[in-house]
């Protein structure tokens, strides 16, 4: 099960938002896993959509989402699973004989920047179009942004989910805290 505390620590982010007119926190952990298999394969796709209750994303572009889940299309045949708020989720899915599904809820760090800046501040760091033509709500891309490779999910206009590897989110807080200066960006303290 991931670690609150942990999370939290790795990306030296508050989970709660500070306010402001650009901010970046950390979000509390959440259950996330892997799921292998191929698009073309009716088995594979079928049990997938009995287990997670939606069908698996076809676009490596863009996320399927019901309620609290969020699924990415990571490659060929590989998705991300996340699920908001049940920390247990990619244990719960490795359970599924049916499913070929990895828990992977301690590997990445989420960090969640809110601003009408948030594409400016991102562009910094990122070498794609992330203008909202470009890269509309629901979009994520696999990136280097900053000193580390992210998923970054553009959730609404002005907020990105930004998904970090636990080893590099607390450098990568660093850059992000650098390149914040010239917008303003406003940092989540951590409670102690």
């Amino acid at each position: 099960m991931p670690d609150v505390t942990r999370d939290q620590t790795a990306a030296g982010l508050g989970l709660v938002d500070p306010g402001g007119a650009l901010v970046a926190y950390a979000n509390p952990p959440a259950g996330q896993a892997v799921i292998r298999g191929r698009a073309n394969d009716a088995h594979f796709t079928e049990a997938s959509t009995q287990a997670l209750g939606i069908a698996l994303p076809v676009d490596s572009k863009t996320t399927a989402d019901a309620a609290e889940l969020t699924i990415f299309r990571l490659g060929y045949d590989q998705w991300l699973a996340v699920h908001e708020v049940n920390r247990d989720f990619g244990q719960q899915l490795e359970k599924i004989d049916s499913l070929r599904a990895i828990d992977v809820g301690s590997a990445r760090t989420r960090i969640s920047l809110r601003g009408e800046a948030v594409r400016d501040l991102l562009a910094v760091g990122v070498k794609i179009d992330l203008r909202p033509k470009s890269f509309p709500v629901g979009t994520f891309a696999q990136t280097p942004a900053g000193n580390a490779n992210t998923i970054i999910h553009a959730s609404a206009i002005d907020r990105f989910d930004v998904y970090v590897s636990r080893s590099f989110a607390s450098s990568w807080r660093v850059w992000l805290e650098h390149a914040g200066q010239e917008f303003g960006l406003n940092l989540a303290k951590v409670e102690r």
